[in-house]
């Protein structure tokens, strides 16, 4: 399915995902506890939510606390993109409320002639819909004047609901293949290996540079890009290895764990932890001092928030690529010339997870100012910046028509400013830039590009000593 499905300004409820296959959803329940239940899905949808109020506090508390004020509908990208008050935060939440208080439950939640059975069935279809509309962005959170995380009641919500058997087949798919192949896309130890050894032969070809990672070895520092680094990315991925050779640091990939993105983060903490919980493992099996993320908005999230306290309680630090890149800055240890990226007006926009859940804000514009020579803010930029549109797992065709309008929420904010390349710095984002800028360039006769930050780097950096190998050290 691609573009078929359309949606009518002001009612979304149209544009779905594809829901994952009941096999499918075994094996993800196999890995975690997972409530046994009844067999009647709107009972086992009910007394989850139920479960998951009276456990989650902060569920709760978002739930009995908006006063409904509407600020949110001014700052939410799902409701400004489509007009559909169901796909906004009020409008999730108040489906959840009001299924909570209804005597029988569907039946009250939307208008129908049909018996109780279709009726409940429709309401789980309509609250699975839209609460897989939302970007978990948690822009809403930014301005609700009592700070209610409505992104958090998503996750809850997606949680419940795939205990019952009820997921996106994407968000389910990549949850799977992660947990069984070490990164979402399945790419085997080959595969990485071979990419590794193209990027080697570009570097050698653009920068007259041999550098020499290490795979699967011991080494003082790992690092974990996102698997689509290693398929997508390839500037992105170049500039990695460019860096930590002009920088000196011993580091080596891991084949057994070659993602950043951790996609359980999406439908609550139990696949988020068996993710997390395997790169630690990893890590310590290579005896590393230092674990390194790559470019990844909700990568980084969960690294931050679940695998660093993780890591250092075995020992082990954990960085972002972009600290490290600013050590060296400061020490003088690497040489960028910002003319090697052009006469190029960059516009620099935030990926979600980094300016409202990663504190990585600063740096990233810290590293661009000296890697080009014009970059600007996007005109919503920081805690305020627009979701790329691909967040939350909705990196999937049948739901390009809102994604596609989710997107023009940043499009226009970089064409205002005369942005010729879009810099952000995150997988999900570098992949919904690349299906629908090609789409909304053709609609607007424009050419706005875009790229990572890493890329940049790379392009800048001036290698110290040509077809020289330095001795890495920690």
């Amino acid at each position: 399915m691609t573009e078929a499905t359309q949606f009518t300004y002001g009612d979304s409820s149209s544009v779905r995902p594809f829901w994952a296959k009941p096999e499918l959803l075994a094996k993800l329940k196999d890995k975690v506890s997972t409530p046994s239940g009844t067999g009647n899905l709107p009972s086992d949808v009910l007394a989850g939510i139920r479960e998951e109020v009276s456990r989650n506090r902060n569920v709760k508390l978002t739930l009995d606390a908006c006063v409904h004020c509407g600020a949110c509908l001014d700052a939410c990208p799902t409701y400004l993109s489509t007009g559909d008050i169901h796909n906004s935060p009020v409008g999730r939440a108040d489906m959840v409320r009001r299924a909570l208080r209804a005597d029988t439950f569907w039946g009250r939640l939307f208008r129908s002639r049909d018996g109780a059975q279709a009726r409940d069935e429709a309401g789980i279809q309509r609250l699975a819909t839209y609460y897989y509309q939302c970007l978990e962005c948690r822009r809403c959170g930014e301005i609700c004047p009592f700070g209610l995380d409505q992104a958090d009641v998503t996750r809850s919500i997606r949680s419940v609901l795939m205990d019952c058997g009820i997921a996106s087949r994407y968000v389910a798919t990549v949850i799977e293949t992660s947990e069984r192949t070490g990164n979402n896309l399945g790419l085997p130890p080959p595969a990485i290996k071979n990419t590794i050894d193209f990027c080697r032969e570009e570097i050698r070809e653009e920068k007259g540079v041999e550098v020499r990672p290490k795979v699967d070895e011991p080494a003082y520092a790992m690092l974990v890009p996102p698997s689509a680094d290693f398929f997508l990315n390839l500037e992105t991925l170049k500039g990695y290895m460019l860096f930590f050779h002009e920088a000196g640091i011993d580091y080596t990939f891991t084949t057994d764990h070659a993602e950043l993105g951790n996609f359980g983060l999406f439908v609550g903490d139990k696949h988020l932890a068996v993710v997390g919980d395997h790169l630690v493992e990893v890590a310590k099996k290579l005896g590393v001092k230092l674990v390194i993320a790559g470019e990844c908005g909700h990568g980084w999230r969960a690294f931050k928030q679940y695998v660093i306290p993780r890591l250092r309680s075995e020992g082990i630090e954990a960085v972002h690529v972009f600290h490290a890149v600013i050590d060296a800055i400061r020490r003088g240890t690497i040489r960028l010339d910002p003319v090697q990226n052009g006469d190029v007006r960059y516009v620099y926009q935030d990926p979600c997870n980094y300016a409202r859940a990663g504190d990585l804000v600063d740096e990233p514009r810290f590293i661009l100012g000296r890697v080009v020579r014009d970059h600007q803010d996007s005109p919503h930029s920081r805690e305020r910046t627009w979701c790329c549109g691909g967040g939350a797992g909705l990196l999937t065709d049948e739901l390009m028509p809102i994604r596609l309008a989710y997107a023009k929420l940043w499009f226009d904010d970089a064409l205002s400013i005369g942005g010729q390349q879009v810099v952000r710095p995150c997988a999900i984002c570098k992949a919904q830039l690349n299906a629908t800028l090609p789409k909304l360039n053709q609609g607007e006769k424009t050419q706005l590009r875009y790229s990572g930050l890493m890329d940049l780097v790379y392009k800048a950096l001036v290698p110290s000593s040509p077809s020289s190998v330095p001795e890495a050290k920690a």
